[in-house]
């Protein structure tokens, strides 16, 4: 897809047309209408009937049909389970092509900016469905905006297992595994979470050395540091939301089971909002500009309404002027009333070896960001810390990592209660210390690997990680959140997962000697209705390594 000068210039215009077309050739597609906050779409009773007939008409389907429910969330992600429940239900599911269509999140096995692309497509061919399934044009999928104070509780309308009194009529939108103190209004989303203030105040889309992007950055499986909107609120809330029921995970606290969970759905509704009123907020810029290749790349397989496929660039779906979706919140961010809807941002620049335009037209498209070229792994030159941290939400944990020539210790966390800090060997002359901080060049970065996480159950609260210089208490701003979300679907069958994590500490080891200190501190996911923080479990959080990687 070309993009000149001119076409920025008249995507404004182009937008409001492609609002008016549509494009789907199903019922009710030949207008697309306004996605609105949960909150306004409740006080509409047709309105949350036409969802639950949407939801309860796919439910009924056989698995097998596109359209259906289980379909729609194996896209997603699904565990044996499910499958072999599906697979006794309708033996036509064995004759789905599920290495094309099923197991397809981005959550790990793809470079982290792919998050939030991926899942604005997704989004947008489900809701094409449900609304065929509906029989209703005018809906949209609702999105639930927790970055409003005023919206931090669970969803009444996907809380009750029945939608009325008498109990005789079930509520499509419940689902049964989620968290029972969040769902019955004990506890609400805590106030970092909702806000996720340093999401929102991101300059970047696309990771740069030294600093992450609003979306992550396109290295691959081995290197990629989770994005700031992935990492909050979206992992934050698929957590807090499922929890733990009994001994087993919720379904929206594991990736496997997230999507079949109707508030996911209105949950990611929320997400995609927030990156386009990111996206029309002044100062905001692309960050550094991965590869042709990649932004051209048809990635992805997607179903639409018709059955036919469709497999569009990441380019075309970074542009939101190609799909026919608006939100009432266009041009704000969770605030009313909504302004018009701004010009959008510079699309990402044309190909490089067709573009055309002279320096002054290649500023105002691309801002005058170069693609960022391939990047490499430099071969690792000092050893790994094996000795695993353990930590929990009442148990935070801490390390010193030191330098070549340095022993390394342990160290003091702040007061805490039930501290839970972790000594680093002593270095000796036959057993050099267990982590150095590297030497860097120019244009490399440097990522702090967390790697071997896993746990029994989802803990109750998040966790922190923080690099700090030196052996210290003080903290600083953290490196990152630990993914968790993500760690819960090492088995599933074609998805990839190390269980590693990385954080790019390029600005902290670049101009420190070291040592450093490692501290991983826990979070509130859920607070009381007073803001005091909510019960804890003792569920683990196990860490088996830590080691630092260059990529150039």
């Amino acid at each position: 897809m070309k993009i000149t000068r001119r076409a920025v210039v008249g995507r404004a215009g182009a937008l409001g047309a492609l609002l008016a077309m549509g494009g789907g050739p199903a019922l009710g597609q030949s207008r697309a209408p306004v996605r609105m906050s949960l909150t306004e779409f409740v006080r509409d009773p047709v309105r949350v009937e036409s969802l639950r007939r949407g939801v309860a008409v796919m439910k009924a389907r056989p698995a097998s049909d596109y359209r259906s429910w289980f379909f729609q969330a194996a896209i997603h992600a699904y565990d044996d389970a499910q499958y072999a429940d599906a697979l006794a239900q309708d033996p036509n599911v064995a004759k789905v092509d599920r290495a094309r269509y099923w197991n397809k999140c981005t959550h790990f096995g793809q470079s982290s900016a792919n998050f939030v692309i991926w899942h604005r497509a997704y989004l947008y061919y489900f809701e094409r469905i449900l609304r065929d399934a509906a029989g209703d044009p005018s809906l949209a999928l609702p999105y639930w905006d927790y970055t409003r104070e005023d919206n931090r509780g669970f969803p009444e309308i996907f809380a009750s297992k029945f939608v009325d009194r008498a109990k005789q009529n079930a509520n499509p939108l419940y689902h049964s595994n989620r968290d029972l103190a969040f769902v019955i209004g004990t506890l609400g989303i805590s106030d970092a979470v909702g806000r996720a203030a340093a999401t929102l105040d991101s300059d970047i889309f696309f990771s740069e050395i030294g600093v992450t992007g609003f979306a992550g950055d396109t290295l691959g499986e081995d290197e990629t540091q989770v994005g700031l909107l992935e990492q909050r609120p979206h992992n934050d809330i698929h957590l807090a939301v499922g929890g733990v029921v009994g001994t087993a995970n919720g379904a929206m606290a594991d990736v496997r089971t997230a999507a079949f969970d109707p508030v996911f759905w209105v949950h990611h509704a929320n997400i995609d909002r927030m990156w386009a009123a990111w996206s029309a907020t002044p100062g905001k810029s692309w960050g550094a500009l991965p590869p042709d290749g990649w932004l051209d790349e048809n990635a992805w397989v997607f179903l639409d309404v018709d059955g036919k496929e469709k497999s569009n660039s990441r380019r075309f779906y970074i542009d939101r002027a190609n799909l026919p979706v608006r939100y009432d919140t266009d041009g704000t961010l969770g605030t009313a009333p909504a302004l018009p809807v701004p010009p959008p941002p510079p699309p990402p620049p044309p190909p490089t070896d067709q573009a055309t335009q002279s320096s002054v037209e290649t500023v105002v498209a691309t801002g005058a960001v170069k693609a960022a070229a391939p990047r490499r792994t430099r071969a690792l030159t000092y050893l790994a810390d094996d000795n695993p941290i353990d930590v929990s939400p009442s148990a935070p944990g801490a390390r010193v990592l030191g330098r070549a020539s340095v022993p390394t210790a342990s160290v003091a966390a702040a007061p805490l209660p039930q501290q839970n800090l972790q000594a680093a060997p002593i270095a000796t002359a036959e057993a050099p210390p267990s982590l150095s901080a590297p030497p860097i060049a120019p244009n490399e970065r440097v990522l702090l690997e967390l790697s071997d996480i896993h746990f029994d159950r989802v803990p109750s609260s998040g966790f922190a990680v923080y690099l700090i210089e030196g052996r210290t208490t003080a903290l600083n701003d953290p490196v990152g959140l630990l993914n968790l979300f993500g760690a819960t679907h090492m088995q599933t069958p074609g998805m990839a997962m190390k269980a590693a994590q990385r954080f790019d500490v390029t600005r902290i080891v670049a101009h420190s000697a070291g040592p450093f200190t490692l501290r991983i501190e826990p979070y509130d996911l859920l607070v009381r209705k007073s803001g005091a923080p909510a019960p804890k479990r003792a569920d683990e959080v196990h860490i088996g390594s830590v080691r630092f990687v260059v990529v150039s």
